[in-house]
């Protein structure tokens, strides 16, 4: 069954394009500029402070909060907390990615404190939002070891019961809860996998929808769909001697130049 977002999506793109977002980031310094990037081609206008004696007064301002657990440390961590504090107090929204959760102890437990104490929306991809469905650490470093995904609805609904808030579970096909209602997307490359950061930026697009709406599922939704239709674009005007550096720059031109009626049109939804 297909599914349809117009309305949706028109209204984040038009929101976001007109009031220009704050979003304020502390993400990992892999991809900080890659999300930086992103958001402004999105149209929000991103901010990457982590210091602990500015970290209340500049969430304070913004208008969604992205935690990316990518480089954690104990002193990123704690600007984290007071960052989250902030945001659930002024009713800020929060995205969390909990990359690597599977990885260590500190991720681990880092995440968990974080969302058990409230977010909005998490995005993950199998084997991180498995993890903290199970609260059992499986597989090792940042990316999936999970071949069989089946059960991936099942997995962001059963997860975003437990948790209280949205689910989004990324990978060859993407799984979107709010415990009640669940949709699966389709799109996509695999190019996306040979470009660091792509599922860091997918998440910064999260953030900057959910800025605009206190519908969650469909921030989630729209972040997730910009970046995987703007792929689809991006790859299909690569030539043959053009690789995963030309994809990157042609993925940031295809999110700058992305309509919201292109996005309903060539999602794939069900």
């Amino acid at each position: 069954m297909d599914i349809k977002f117009n309305d949706g999506f028109t209204a984040i793109y038009e929101y976001v394009k007109k009031q220009k977002p704050l979003i304020h980031h502390l993400t990992n310094y892999v991809t900080a500029g890659d999300c930086a990037n992103i958001a402004l081609c999105f149209g929000a206008s991103p901010i990457m402070a982590d210091a602990a004696e500015e970290i209340s007064e500049i969430t304070g301002s913004a208008d969604a909060l992205v935690l990316n657990l990518g480089t954690m440390n104990k002193v990123k961590f704690a600007s984290m907390e007071l960052a989250a504090v902030r945001a659930r107090k002024k009713g800020i929204p929060i995205v969390i990615d909990p990359v690597g959760v599977m990885a260590s102890d500190m991720r681990f437990e880092a995440a968990m404190e974080i969302i058990r104490g409230g977010a909005s929306i998490v995005r993950g991809n199998y084997a991180e939002c498995q993890t903290l469905l199970l609260e059992t650490r499986r597989g090792k470093g940042v990316d999936s070891l999970v071949t069989c995904q089946s059960d991936i609805g099942h997995l962001a609904e059963q997860a975003a019961q437990k948790y209280g808030c949205i689910f989004a579970v990324t990978g060859k096909e993407d799984a979107i809860s709010d415990g009640k209602r669940t949709i699966i997307g389709s799109n996509g490359v695999e190019m996306l996998t040979k470009v660091t950061g792509t599922g860091c930026m997918t998440t910064t697009l999260i953030g900057c929808a959910a800025a605009s709406t206190k519908d969650y599922l469909l921030a989630a939704l729209c972040g997730i769909q910009t970046m995987n239709v703007a792929a689809e674009i991006a790859f299909k005007a690569l030539k043959d001697n053009e690789g995963p550096g030309t994809f990157k720059t042609r993925l940031l031109d295809s999110v700058y130049q992305l309509s919201s009626e292109e996005l309903a049109k060539m999602s794939k939804l069900r």
